[in-house]
C-alpha cells in the first residue's frame, strides 16, 4: 500500500477532530511544545502547506466550509516543504497536541513579510488534503517555527509523521498492511 493511501487512512477518521483546531484562540498556538516526536523535514511525505486566511472574503481567494462557517484561503502558500528543517509533535501544559514546523531561515523571511503586510489573519495549516488549524494573529510572527494546535498528542504525532514519510507503527493487535 503507498504511503499516501495509508496516510489517508490514519488521517481521514480523524479530520473532523482536526478541523476543531481551527477554532483555537489566537495566542494559544504560543504555549510551549513538550516534544514527544521530533522528526527531521524530508523531500517526501504527505504534502505540508501553510496559507494566509481570513474570515472575510478576499478577492482570488477559495472558500473553505469548517465547523464554524467559512474560511478564506489564498491560493498561493506562504510556507512549503521547502522552508521546513524539522517537525515536532508534543502537548502544551493542558495536554492539548500541538505541532511544531521548524522553519529556515527563507521560511522565517517569508512568514515574518506576509504577516507584517496583512495583519489579524490566519495561518491555515493542510497536511495532504486536510486543514488542521488555522490560527488567526495579531502581530508580526518572526519566530523560526510554527506551533499550531492539533487537538490531541495523538494527532499531532500522525500529522509529524505523515509529513516526514514515516510510516505510522501498527496498534497493538493489528497487523501492519
Amino acid at each position: 500500500m503507498n504511503i499516501m493511501r495509508l496516510m489517508a487512512r490514519i488521517l481521514a477518521p480523524v479530520s473532523l477532530a482536526l478541523l476543531a483546531a481551527c477554532q483555537t484562540m489566537p495566542g494559544k498556538e504560543k504555549a510551549a511544545a513538550q516534544p514527544e516526536t521530533t522528526l527531521q523535514a524530508s523531500k517526501t511525505g504527505a504534502p505540508v502547506a501553510v496559507f494566509l486566511a481570513d474570515t472575510q472574503n478576499q478577492k482570488g481567494w477559495t472558500a473553505v466550509q469548517i465547523q464554524s462557517g467559512t474560511l478564506y484561503v489564498n491560493p498561493q502558500p506562504v510556507v512549503t516543504r521547502d522552508d521546513l528543517v524539522g517537525i515536532r509533535a508534543g502537548t502544551n501544559k493542558e495536554g492539548e497536541g500541538l505541532l511544531a514546523l521548524a522553519l529556515n531561515e527563507g521560511g522565517q523571511k517569508k512568514v515574518a513579510s506576509v504577516t507584517q503586510q496583512n495583519p489579524n489573519k490566519r495561518l491555515a495549516l493542510v497536511v495532504g488534503r486536510t486543514m488542521l488549524a488555522a490560527p488567526g494573529y495579531t502581530t508580526q510572527v518572526t519566530s523560526d517555527q510554527l506551533v499550531f494546535a492539533v487537538g490531541s498528542e495523538q494527532n499531532a504525532t500522525a500529522a509529524a509523521r505523515a509529513i516526514a514519510g514515516v510510516d505510522t507503527p501498527p496498534t497493538e493487535g493489528t497487523a501492519k498492511p
